[in-house]
């Protein structure tokens, strides 16, 4: 095996390290409210004689519920891999889920650009971001500045490279 190919397996090997023992629950996750509570109101609102008056009430009950559904969707977040430390992953994975929940469908640009910006005026310049549901990448990262993470179906690779300063140009 070349030293190329030793050094990825090493480097695997250590990320899979990391993400099983990382461990990030989100707190921001509101408890869920029982949908039970629809149900029986409409259902007591109901006339007790006419079923043909049944039938509406029972479709503005699924539609009620399927509104409750849409407002109290679970976001899954998952931490695949990091090297970062775990203020600095709550905080991005914090973004990230109010940037989805803002837009009615993913824009991977808008939400990369989001990560960034909050990333380079908070803890400095070099954080790079990529968003997409299936890409593939082999990065060098600045000690402590690597996460990739998903939050539903969006996969975000948010890392760090050294600044070099430009005194090497005259």
């Amino acid at each position: 095996m070349d030293p190329a190919s030793e050094e990825l397996e090493r480097r695997s090997r250590y990320l899979v390290s990391l993400v099983r023992r990382t461990k990030l629950a989100d707190p921001s996750q509101p408890e869920p409210e029982p949908e039970v509570e629809v149900e029986p109101k409409l259902k007591s609102a109901e006339p007790s004689g006419g079923e043909g008056n049944g039938g509406k009430a029972e479709a503005e009950a699924k539609e009620k519920t399927k509104v409750k559904a849409k407002e109290e969707r679970k976001v899954v977040v998952r931490v695949r891999a990091a090297d970062m430390p775990l203020p600095l992953q709550r905080r991005a994975v914090r973004i990230a889920m109010e940037a989805v929940a803002a837009m009615p469908r993913l824009e991977s640009k808008r939400l990369a650009l989001a990560l960034k910006k909050d990333f380079d005026t908070t803890y400095g310049p070099a954080w790079h971001c990529i968003v997409g549901t299936s890409f593939g990448s082999y990065v060098t990262h600045s000690l402590g500045g690597f996460l990739y993470f998903s939050v539903d179906k969006a996969y975000i690779l948010l890392f760090r490279t050294a600044v070099d300063p430009l005194g090497y140009l005259r």
